[in-house]
């Protein structure tokens, strides 16, 4: 992960195109996270968790304008840990950033009260409901009492009208961005389609029956929905029907 030849460049640039075609307010989204994070952080100094840290988009947004946050990393892509990796050695952050190839169950026992985390376009690859709460579950047990959580997804009701209206939308970025109609048609039954959506209430369910609290949605564009709330106490002893 440290060895610079192997680093993808063609990769991380693609990546990071596609994101701000596929969410034109994707760098906007980050400002606004950290934002929230500086109002809700007791003092300077914090532990961040940032779960999805592949892209290393909240590395390079948060990591130089904070520089008493250490940052915790984890991700299952091993070359998209390298562009975070990248990242981290182009801005001199190697001292507080540590990025762990593999999934929350992974992080030391030490790592295990956080004073802020992120999930940041990561809960709709995971096609299981249960799975999705184990993971926000996991999350809030590393994380101290009222600390800020943001959650960004996909959503939406498969079935319902309103996410067909959004995804028409979604679909005129990338034609504006020079896409074909084939190409674009295409990315939407083999890929957007295949993703896990959920429709607004049932996310904002699993985050209540995961232990956090003042649940707020704070961000729409396109497909994409996020939401801000807080760490509780007792999540851990919550059960939830799925």
């Amino acid at each position: 992960m440290k060895d610079k030849s192997s680093y993808n460049t063609e990769m991380a640039q693609a990546y990071e195109t596609n994101a701000r075609i596929s969410i034109p307010t994707y760098d906007a989204l980050f400002g606004m996270v950290q934002s929230y994070f500086r109002a809700e952080i007791s003092g300077e100094a914090a532990s961040v968790l940032v779960v999805g840290a592949g892209g290393g988009q909240e590395l390079s947004t948060w990591g130089p304008a904070n520089p008493e946050w250490r940052f915790t990393g984890v991700d299952i892509s091993a070359e998209m840990l390298k562009i975070a990796q990248h990242k981290t050695n182009q801005l001199d952050m190697a001292n507080r950033v540590n990025l762990i190839h593999g999934t929350i169950t992974d992080l030391p026992e030490a790592d295990a009260a956080f004073d802020a985390a992120s999930c940041i376009l990561v809960l709709h690859f995971i096609d299981n409901v249960q799975e999705k709460l184990e993971l926000l579950r996991s999350i809030h047990e590393r994380m101290k009492p009222g600390a800020p959580f943001v959650l960004v997804s996909a959503y939406g009701d498969r079935e319902g009208t309103e996410l067909k209206d959004r995804l028409h939308v979604w679909r005129s970025f990338w034609l504006e961005a020079g896409r074909s109609t084939s190409i674009v048609n295409e990315m939407v039954n083999t890929g957007i389609m295949k993703i896990s959506f959920l429709p607004e209430k049932q996310i904002e369910g699993l985050l209540q029956d995961s232990g956090f609290t003042h649940i707020t949605k704070f961000f729409v564009t396109g497909l994409f929905g996020g939401w801000i709330c807080q760490a509780g106490s007792n999540g851990a002893d919550i059960e939830c029907e799925v």
